[in-house]
């Protein structure tokens, strides 16, 4: 069972690597694009870097379009290949996930399934904040947002 709760947030900007992906290639797909930006991140010492976000802009027909992203200052420069990105302030449908990252596109489902029980319409985009990371995968922790029309 999973929890969910609307609730508000507020815009999140980032610095991130822009792609577009079927849902077969994440995170083969995602997970080198999103060392290129902790290696960025790193390399440059970019003040105020905060979690790993992937932003969905936009999923329909199979395919997404998305920015794989780390939460840095709207100042910071965007430069080799990235882009500067930001998740929408709005009302959301959020659940958080404790557990292994396999289990992601299961809680994504129940938040479908939830907000069409609760006649809630989506907007399209959602996210996903990933916490620090941990080799036992109980301990890991994972939020995830779809913003609602």
């Amino acid at each position: 069972m999973t929890d969910i709760s609307i609730v508000t947030v507020e815009e999140q900007p980032l610095l991130a690597a822009r792609t577009s992906a079927t849902f077969t290639e994440v995170p083969a797909k995602l997970l080198p694009l999103m060392e290129r930006v902790g290696a960025f991140v790193r390399e440059h010492g970019v003040e105020g870097a905060g979690r790993n976000i992937w932003f969905y802009r936009d999923v329909s027909g199979g395919r997404m379009e998305v920015d794989v992203g780390i939460q840095a200052p709207a100042s910071t420069e965007a430069a080799d290949g990235l882009v500067r990105s930001a998740t929408p302030a709005g009302r959301c449908a959020h659940a958080v996930l404790h557990g292994d990252y396999s289990e992601i596109p299961r809680v994504h489902q129940a938040i479908h399934q939830w907000c069409a029980e609760q006649n809630l319409a989506l907007a399209g985009p959602c996210w996903e904040v990933y916490g620090d990371w941990h080799d036992d995968p109980a301990k890991r922790r994972t939020d995830m947002y779809h913003l609602l029309a």
